[in-house]
């Protein structure tokens, strides 16, 4: 971990928000680090608490330029920012030099995915949390229960969008990237999301900022 004093940002990741910085093996440097501590920041500690699969414990950050887990694999042909609990282990990847608006989408996917197997991202689908986070945003699952049961994730999944264009990139073609696009923005600057969209802002208000347990 050249160039970066590690030990104290670690120590803050592990006992403030139970979050363990892998140290060991990746391409850490000090923005990158202090990026993915000001995103764990921005969010409530119900939303911590929930960062992926309890079933897995921890959420395990790495930075690497391959983007590879920590068994080594990549899930994508170029490097990219992604969760996984493909290896029963929850980890976020992130590839070095990433803002703080990019870490809080990757987390976003954290929290979206707390309840799905793994390897079976389309299941997040069955959840009423999304298909209600769906129908306030005017998405629409086109794909039966049947092809959901059966997909890994939502590439292999169809829908249609009913509602106005929001982002001008991916997000505004896959459901799960609008939830973690808008998770973003919504931490971290929720006058924004509210006046882009004030459904995917009042839906995050109510759905998620607050702690209904």
């Amino acid at each position: 971990m050249a160039g970066v004093a590690a030990s104290c940002p670690v120590e803050e990741a592990r006992e403030r928000y139970g979050v363990e910085i892998v140290v060991d093996g990746q391409s850490w440097n000090p923005l990158t680090l202090q990026a993915v501590l000001d995103a764990l920041s921005l969010l409530p500690p119900h939303v911590v608490r929930d960062l992926g699969s309890p079933f897995y414990g921890r959420l395990y950050v790495l930075a690497n330029r391959d983007a590879r887990t920590l068994s080594g694999q990549s899930l994508y042909s170029n490097p990219a920012n992604f969760y996984s609990n493909n290896e029963a282990r929850n980890e976020l990847v992130v590839v070095p030099g990433q803002g703080t608006r990019t870490i809080l989408h990757e987390l976003g996917h954290a929290y979206q995915m707390r309840m799905t197997p793994p390897g079976r991202y389309a299941w997040v689908f069955f959840q009423q949390e999304m298909r209600d986070f769906m129908q306030a945003t005017g998405w629409r699952l086109l794909s039966s229960d049947a092809e959901v049961a059966a997909a890994h994730d939502q590439t292999e999944i169809h829908f249609a969008y009913d509602g106005p264009q929001v982002w001008s990139y991916l997000s505004h073609q896959d459901p799960l990237e609008d939830y973690a696009n808008s998770f973003a923005l919504f931490f971290d600057d929720p006058e924004e999301l509210a006046r882009i969209s004030p459904a995917r802002y009042q839906w995050f208000l109510s759905h998620v900022a607050t702690d209904a347990r």
